[in-house]
């Protein structure tokens, strides 16, 4: 009777401590003891992110492929010349954003990709680097930022920039 009692014990705390582990209860018992059931903050999923597509899908060079991939991006043979261009400029833009207002060319790659996402994200920005990087390629400039225009766009990008190194 003892081992049965015992057995049942054991079976009860192993479910209880499954339970507590899933993020069903507060405290080990999952508040069955004390009287009160706190409340267990859940780390909701990042946001899911993404750009419009532009362009003919298919279309992207191997020249972008492996630019892309030099720049820790995994390109698929679906992406447009133009969307694989934009990444790439958008890129290019930042990076000389973070040159200009914090001095650091190769910020670190969380505050890189927050950038990249506030530039995709927002149709004016997204447009604007856009031409910025077409305009680049007509007069056969490629790789390294110029010295960049300080317009609305740049200020944007320079406050968000210099909020996520200070945050």
């Amino acid at each position: 009777m003892d081992s049965i009692l015992l057995g049942i014990l054991v079976a009860l705390a192993v479910w209880l401590f499954m339970k507590h582990r899933q993020g069903n209860g507060g405290s080990l018992f999952g508040g069955l003891f004390s009287g009160s059931r706190s409340q267990v903050k859940h780390k909701s999923p990042p946001k899911q992110r993404d750009m419009p597509r532009i362009g003919t899908p298919g279309t992207i060079t191997n020249e972008q492929i492996s630019a892309l991939k030099g720049n820790f991006f995994e390109p698929t043979k679906e992406w447009s010349f133009e969307e694989a261009a934009l990444i790439l400029d958008s890129v290019t833009y930042l990076r000389g954003v973070c040159k200009e207002v914090l001095g650091n060319e190769q910020p670190p790659l969380e505050l890189q990709n927050e950038l990249l996402a506030f530039i995709l994200e927002n149709q004016d920005l997204r447009a604007y680097v856009r031409r910025w990087g077409e305009d680049r390629r007509k007069v056969g400039i490629n790789g390294k930022a110029t010295k960049l225009k300080h317009n609305n766009q740049f200020k944007r990008v320079a406050k968000m920039a210099t909020d996520l190194a200070e945050g």
